[in-house]
């Protein structure tokens, strides 16, 4: 009697031990012989669940971020104060945790493959990953900013981080873990400014 696989589960396994060879080795060094034979999957087998390279980073990445994604929620939802929230929110950026710096080192590895894919499931992905950060940033924060300046504040400390990230990309010695910090803080005060009135 064959042996029945789970395909999401065998999709999972394979995307967990990428990762942490993603991570590790970095994606320019990571070799998908060298994976395979590793794990000691068949190339027929890789390729029923993956089609390409590209599509198992995609994979890894969009399973690693909607992880990141489920554990914010579980942030931002056991404090109250919102310097706490503001600072949970972003902690992708500015968290010292193994597994947080290893994500993190995985986006700065892959972010030239999404900011130019052309790939409509990549498009989408991005899409709603933003659409699910403004709708966050707003609904986390609406019991303590029921103005709409504060609303948009939020928003675009969202633009603000990102491009931030963007700039530590190319300048080796910018602190972005400082630099989001500090601003984060200014943030703060001007959201407190507009729940003060």
């Amino acid at each position: 009697m064959p042996i029945v696989i789970n395909r999401e589960e065998k999709v999972t396994e394979i995307c967990e031990k990428a990762f942490i060879e993603f991570t590790e080795y970095g994606i320019d060094n990571f070799s998908l012989n060298q994976f395979i034979a590793n794990h000691q999957l068949s190339k027929g087998q890789f390729y029923h669940y993956f089609k390409t390279k590209d599509d198992l980073i995609f994979e890894v990445m969009s399973q690693k971020t909607v992880e990141m994604m489920e554990n914010l929620d579980l942030f931002i939802s056991s404090t109250d104060s919102l310097r706490e929230k503001l600072f949970k929110f972003f902690y992708v950026y500015i968290d010292d945790s193994e597994e947080t710096v290893r994500y993190r080192r995985m986006i700065f590895d892959t972010f030239h493959l999404y900011t130019h894919s052309n790939d409509p499931k990549v498009k989408e992905f991005n899409k709603a990953l933003y659409e699910w950060i403004d709708e966050k940033l707003v609904a986390f924060f609406v019991q303590e900013c029921q103005n709409e300046a504060a609303a948009q504040i939020l928003k675009n400390l969202s633009a603000t981080a990102d491009g931030m990230y963007i700039r530590s990309l190319c300048v080796e010695e910018y602190d972005l873990k400082a630099e989001l910090s500090r601003h984060i803080l200014e943030v703060e005060k001007m959201l407190t400014f507009f729940l003060d009135r």
